[in-house]
């Protein structure tokens, strides 16, 4: 009986640890690259929020609005969302909505705007119709919209459809794309890069979410090890950033990855 005791005590202990890692201000990451075909001097400050995943018991309305005033006081140029706006977790009461998930996201304020793309656990009917419904953030299904010194093409979700073909389509001939696409590893089955300076932003991994001393990431070991799990690397010949982001999915805990939010500056080389 003590036993059974002990190891519950340790579960739970385990459990709480973990939530309050989850639930802790975001980090702020910072990094500076390169991408081609900006203006020359140009400097763009991008805040990239992922995986807010809303719901019980680490995301609710509170904690997703500091998040947003954390985001609007680091004054960036611009700011994109990776995606994974609900739940995704194994208990999620009450069962949360997205008609909550998404009206905080409002208050997100940047000169050049806040574009949004869709996750794998948005549902794909209704997540852009309730968007919509709002000032901002604005939405990019497999679309793409020139906001000046570059092209934001956002794809739907490979869960539902990513269609990069489409979503370039027209976008002008040497101009950079800033590509928003939830899932990095789907960029393994696009054709190479278009002739565009092109960086691809992603979130989707958590950055592993629960990493364990000796162990690694649990996730990787159950579900397969990312191309890239957090930061700068290279898919198919695609640069790539991935951010941990904010939220949890499953189980409402992190270890050795914090939330985080990150300020790319984007520079011309």
């Amino acid at each position: 009986m003590r036993s059974v005791a002990l190891v519950a005590a340790l579960v739970l202990l385990f459990l709480g640890v973990g939530l309050w890692n989850a639930t802790r201000p975001p980090v702020v990451a910072e990094a500076r690259l390169p991408l081609a075909g900006l203006p020359a001097g140009t400097e763009l400050r991008v805040l990239v929020v992922g995986d807010t995943h809303f719901g019980f018991p680490d995301m609710g309305t509170g904690r997703l609005l500091r998040i947003v005033a954390q985001a609007n006081a680091l004054n960036p140029d611009l700011i994109v969302l990776t995606g994974d706006y609900m739940g995704g977790k194994i208990l999620d009461w009450p069962g949360s909505r997205l008609e909550q998930a998404l009206p905080p996201l409002a208050a997100l304020k940047a000169p050049l705007g806040a574009w949004a793309v869709m996750g794998n656990h948005d549902e794909p009917g209704w997540t852009p119709k309730i968007m919509a419904l709002q000032v901002q953030p604005k939405m990019l299904v497999n679309a793409h919209v020139d906001i000046g010194p570059l092209v934001i093409v956002g794809l739907d979700s490979a869960a539902h459809g990513a269609d990069p073909a489409k979503a370039l389509a027209g976008v002008p001939a040497g101009k950079p794309v800033l590509m928003l696409l939830h899932e990095g590893d789907h960029l393994d089955w696009v054709k190479p890069p278009p002739a565009n300076p092109v960086l691809v932003l992603s979130g989707h991994t958590h950055g592993g979410q629960i990493i364990l001393p000796g162990i690694g990431s649990v996730g990787s070991l159950l579900l397969g090890a990312p191309r890239c799990n957090r930061g700068a690397c290279r898919v198919n010949g695609w640069p790539l950033f991935v951010t941990s982001g904010v939220g949890t999915s499953w189980l409402p805990i992190r270890y050795g990855v914090p939330p985080e939010i990150v300020v790319l500056t984007l520079y011309a080389p």
